[in-house]
């Protein structure tokens, strides 16, 4: 990955290097803990994206929700590339922190861009305006997590070197 991808104001953001608190995360083990997190975010992604495709299955008058299936695809996307992210993360690649914060801000766009489809799917189906009420606490829900996960990736610290045994 080119040095500009890695060393920018999006992936080393101001509060990086003093973050506002005292937390300290080794990058190593928090790449552990969100691989597993984001490997379950992404099949839960993928059951959206099923779901979603299936919404007008078998009813008339029902217009395909294009938008919220092509936003729903961009946010599993976007969970793959930052589990990917968080795996190069576990293994102290110098790359990690990148994709990860890459492919969380995917996840965010395509959370915005499935909301804004739900918006379109749900007003021109007033058969699923009850459906319409909970795509604002999925879509707050998921903007908050790829928020949280987000400041902790770009806080987060390598493991310092040991030393070498014998000496």
């Amino acid at each position: 990955m080119p040095t500009r991808l890695r060393d920018n104001p999006i992936v080393r953001p101001f509060f990086a290097e003093r973050p506002p608190s005292n937390l300290y995360f080794p990058s190593r083990g928090l790449g552990l803990v969100l691989m597993i997190f984001g490997t379950i975010a992404a099949v839960v992604s993928l059951l959206f994206v099923t779901g979603v495709a299936g919404l007008c299955n078998g009813l008339s008058l029902c217009t395909f929700p294009t938008v919220d299936v092509l936003g729903t695809v961009v946010l599993m996307v976007g969970w793959v590339v930052a589990t990917a992210g968080f795996a190069l993360m576990l293994n102290a690649h110098p790359d990690g922190r990148a994709w990860a914060v890459y492919g969380l801000m995917l996840a965010a766009a395509g959370d915005i861009l499935s909301f804004v489809g739900d918006v379109i799917f749900v007003g021109a189906n007033p058969l699923y305006y009850a459906l319409g009420r909970g795509a604002i606490a999925i879509f707050i829900f998921w903007l908050l997590i790829c928020a949280v996960l987000y400041f902790l990736v770009v806080t987060s610290r390598p493991a310092p070197e040991a030393p070498p045994l014998g000496e």
